[in-house]
């Protein structure tokens, strides 16, 4: 019996730390979550259910994705520059100059470089029934970049795969509830943050707050463009950075976000090796 109580107590303890909250796993000292990066992505990419609700233990992350946040960058930057010349995308589109840094912050008098990509969505605009049929369209106006001009993010991303900047990735911004009000302006560099265009339906909900997402809910034209920016920024800082949901980020804090919804974190990771061999063979 008293074996069997043994048991069930470590089981406990498993579950309970496989199910840790991101805010309560930072380390205010190091400025940084707890554990190895392979260790933090599996906690800030949990899949992020209808109204914010987290209730994955860990990521179900690909073994090739998480040994890629082991290891270098290892793309050269003529490599990157003729992938980018050949496919014409300016430096605008994805963050800034890939020769100069990403934003930082500064721990204990040391220079220290973002160290997180947070994928959000924009949840808008939102619709009382039904999605019109072409929001994956370029005929659908949102889908234009220029609408999107608020500086709450550096890129936003829309359903046809286009990006636009407003703000360089070397410009420290803050923009979760856990850097605004936990963190506070020391955290002011310490995350990319980036939008992807995602209109929502109600009921159930409202015009303010309305949950429902398209299925699929990004299109492959976003997770190509999304995984070219997470290889920008990660080659700017010369390091993996991890990747992360909004919603995780500022889990269990007051008026926290549901976003992203219906991401799909295989097509994702898959995305980020195929640019990655497609730009090595430049």
């Amino acid at each position: 019996m008293k074996n069997l109580f043994l048991i069930i107590l470590i089981s406990f303890k498993i579950t309970t730390i496989q199910a840790q909250i991101p805010s309560e796993e930072f380390d205010k000292a190091k400025m940084e979550y707890k554990g190895t990066k392979s260790v933090q992505a599996k906690m800030l990419m949990r899949h992020v259910e209808i109204w914010g609700k987290i209730t994955e233990k860990e990521a179900k992350l690909d073994t090739a994705f998480l040994k890629l946040l082991s290891i270098k960058v290892g793309i050269t930057k003529e490599h990157l520059q003729k992938y980018l010349s050949s496919n014409n995308i300016t430096n605008n589109e994805i963050g800034g100059d890939i020769n100069s840094p990403v934003s930082h912050i500064t721990v204990n008098g040391k220079k220290v470089f973002a160290k997180y990509f947070v994928i959000h969505d924009v949840s808008s605009p939102v619709f009382k029934t039904d999605f019109p049929s072409n929001i994956n369209d370029e005929s659908w106006s949102f889908n234009n970049v220029s609408k999107w001009t608020k500086k709450v993010t550096h890129v936003y991303l829309t359903r046809t795969g286009k990006s636009k900047a407003v703000a360089d990735f070397s410009e420290g911004l803050r923009a979760t509830k856990f850097e605004l009000k936990t963190l506070g302006t020391q955290s002011r560099g310490l995350y990319i943050h980036i939008e992807l265009v995602q209109p929502r339906v109600y009921p159930p909900g409202n015009e303010k707050n309305a949950p429902v997402a398209p299925k699929p809910g990004f299109t492959d034209a976003q997770y190509d463009r999304l995984a070219l920016l997470y290889i920008c920024s990660s080659f700017r800082k010369s390091e993996w950075l991890v990747p992360a949901f909004h919603a995780n980020i500022d889990q269990k804090l007051n008026d926290s976000h549901d976003d992203p919804q219906n991401f799909e974190t295989k097509k994702f990771t898959d995305k980020i090796l195929e640019v990655l061999s497609e730009i090595k063979k430049k």
